[in-house]
Order: C-alpha cells, then sequence, then structure tokens
C-alpha cells in the first residue's frame, strides 16, 4: 500500500486522533475546531504527496504551511513549546498508524516521512521566532538573520 496511501485512507482518523490529544495541551483548549485544525488537514495532503512523489514535489508546499501554521498560533497566543508538542503529536500519531499497519510499508518511507516532518519543525520554529521577534519590535535585520 505505502504510507502515502495509508495517511490519505486515515486522514480522517489522523486528525482525529491528533486533535485529541492536541486537546490536552493548554493553549489548544481553548481553540475553536477549525483554528485548532488550522492547515493540518493540507499538511497530510502534503506529506502524501512528498512521499508519493518524492522527486518531483518541491517544498515550498511545506514551507508555506509551515509559515502559516506559525503565523496563526503566534496570533492564537501559542508559545512555542506547544507548537512543537502539537508537531510532535502529529508525528507520533502518523508512526502510531505506520506500527497499526505496517504491511506495505517500507521502512524508507518512514524515514522520509521523518525528514519531511524535521523539516515541518524547523521551518515552523523559525517562523514562530521571527513573528514573535517582530511582534516585540525587533528590527528588520534581527528578523532576517534568522533564515528564509
Amino acid at each position: 500500500m505505502g504510507l502515502a496511501q495509508l495517511i490519505e485512507n486515515h486522514k480522517q482518523e489522523v486528525l482525529v486522533r491528533w486533535k485529541e490529544m492536541v486537546r490536552t495541551l493548554s493553549d489548544a483548549r481553548k481553540l475553536s475546531e477549525e483554528s485548532l485544525e488550522n492547515h493540518v488537514p493540507h499538511l497530510l495532503d502534503w506529506l502524501a504527496e512528498r512521499l508519493r512523489e518524492r522527486a518531483s514535489t518541491n517544498d515550498y508546499g511545506t514551507r508555506m504551511l509551515s509559515r502559516e501554521h506559525a503565523f496563526q498560533r503566534v496570533g492564537d497566543q501559542f508559545d512555542l513549546v506547544e507548537v512543537l508538542a502539537e508537531l510532535a503529536v502529529l508525528r507520533e500519531v502518523l508512526i502510531g498508524l505506520w506500527v497499526e499497519e505496517p504491511a506495505g510499508v517500507a521502512p524508507v518511507e518512514v524515514l522520509h516521512l521523518n525528514q519531511d516532518l524535521d523539516d515541518v519543525v524547523t521551518v515552523c520554529t523559525t517562523e514562530f521566532a521571527r513573528q514573535v521577534l517582530v511582534r516585540y519590535g525587533a528590527s528588520r535585520e534581527a528578523t532576517e538573520s534568522m533564515g528564509h
């Protein structure tokens, strides 16, 4: 079947599990269903596409989704630890799905998923920090020095 197909087949289940686990985080308890989900459904779509077509799928999509997610979480008054925790929960749910249904999933696909999620964490962390710096009046040079 492959990990991409597994994610697509269980997308709603992944979202439900993720939301249940993330709702235990203090910052997430106050969010509406729509705000909580944010860009996660699109991120799951991108991850599945990236797993299926590694060479032809660029990372622009994940950079944009990660930045948008970080921007919204800053607006939702999340702290960085909770943003990272919700991404860790997503990884846990996706790896758990693979553990439950390992047939047809090559180990290299799990490695690729982890690499892609690491990229999401990196971009999201950088953008979150940049947005916080902007909020508190950091100079343009300071925010640009954080990378792209």
